[in-house]
């Protein structure tokens, strides 16, 4: 089971306009990026934003597991379901547009942040991402935020948030509803760099 139950390949949609607008890494600057609704339910699940222009260099490869559900809105979820490993691989991070590219994989997904964003201060981070989901020709478009603190060898306490924003309609049932999410966690609050 993946984060979406049934994606097999995304593509990091962002527009243009977003990325000349700049990132302070505020939370204003996340709400403009998202919207007040993506937020504030990635907030009422419990994911814990990093905000700041200073974050730390998260450069590199970490697997998070074991990769547990940490709470839901989607209807059917069981908090503490164990999901398949993500591994990250974060690089070209530029803190002074507070950039960075993102690649992930989790079972048969894989997810394609380029440009994503960062804020955080000290050793704590937040990125934050929109990627399209296709799936037997049909297209959803999600949100991915990722927190945590950069530790020595690894991250520590990662969280993995999603909200689905447009599931296309979602014809053959294979996506998440619109508007609701996920929030996983790294349980042993320790994601190794590889």
């Amino acid at each position: 089971m993946g984060l979406l139950m049934a994606a097999v390949t995304t593509s990091c949609k962002k527009d243009d306009e977003e990325n000349d607008a700049g990132f302070d890494g505020s939370i204003s600057d996340i709400e403009n990026f998202y919207n007040s609704d993506v937020l504030d339910e990635l907030i009422s699940l419990g994911l814990d934003i990093n905000t700041g222009s200073n974050p730390p260099n998260i450069e590199g490869v970490f697997n998070a597991t074991p990769f547990i559900l940490q709470a839901s809105s989607v209807n059917g979820d069981t908090t503490g379901s164990q999901f398949p490993d993500l591994s990250m691989i974060f690089s070209n991070q530029d803190n002074t547009s507070l950039t960075i590219d993102f690649n992930g994989v989790n079972g048969a997904e894989t997810y394609d942040g380029d440009g994503s964003f960062i804020s955080g201060e000290g050793n704590d981070f937040s990125v934050f991402l929109k990627v399209n989901v296709t799936l037997n020709g049909n297209v959803a478009e999600t949100t991915f935020a990722i927190s945590g603190s950069i530790e020595d060898g690894g991250l520590g306490d990662i969280q993995v948030g999603l909200i689905m924003i447009d599931d296309g309609g979602d014809p053959d049932g294979a996506f998440i509803e619109n508007n609701t999410g996920r929030l996983l966690y790294d349980s042993d609050g320790f994601s190794e760099e590889l």
